[in-house]
């Protein structure tokens, strides 16, 4: 199963073994639901990452989530959606859902995490930049630190394009319409798969 990829290492904050560890147990309870992970701007088993990532994000305040100061120099495109996840209200209404289950805040980051993919796919498209995609298909996006120095160069240089981009299509409403129609997808999904199992 591809979210065996996922470690402390490929991980965008600071976290320790339980966090992933915990995730990997509720994919492992859930993996029927493994298809709602699909390539996109990136492949699926970078979308893994991107899922987890958003898990760490929907957990509640108390686990203090913090960004890596380091990453954040390479990954600066992923820190800029983050950051407008963030502080979207679709979001923010599925992060404080009263009802919120360890199980539906997981199906809602693998929903998330096949948005984001195909947002930023819409992203690449529309400015340009889709040889991104073609690239991110050849390399490990999560590990493009392990590159060589020119790698790491090219890498960055795409960042900054990518994040141009993305900066002027934040001001636009499509990345809170995908929000939406993720948060209703995934809250859809988790009542007519999980809720009814437990009724």
């Amino acid at each position: 199963m591809m979210y065996h990829e996922i470690t402390v290492d490929r991980s965008l904050f600071y976290i320790e073994q339980h966090h992933v560890d915990t995730f990997l147990s509720i994919a492992e309870k859930l993996k029927d639901y493994s298809y709602i992970v699909k390539d996109g701007a990136m492949p699926q088993e970078d979308a893994w990452i991107v899922a987890f990532n958003a898990w760490l994000l929907l957990l509640p305040d108390d686990h203090i989530i913090i960004q890596s100061v380091e990453k954040s120099l390479y990954y600066t495109s992923n820190y800029i959606i983050y950051n407008a996840l963030i502080k979207d209200v679709h979001f923010q209404n599925l992060k404080q859902r009263k009802d919120a289950t360890p199980e539906f805040l997981y199906i809602v980051s693998l929903f998330l995490a096949s948005s984001l993919n195909d947002w930023i796919l819409f992203v690449m498209d529309k400015y340009n930049l889709s040889y991104m995609a073609e690239k991110n298909r050849e390399l490990k996006y999560f590990d493009a630190l392990q590159g060589t120095e020119s790698e790491i160069q090219d890498f960055l240089k795409d960042q900054s394009l990518f994040v141009k981009a993305a900066i002027l299509e934040l001001k636009t409403d499509s990345f809170s319409q995908m929000l939406k129609k993720c948060s209703d997808d995934a809250y859809f999904f988790y009542l007519e798969n999980l809720m009814k199992q437990k009724i």
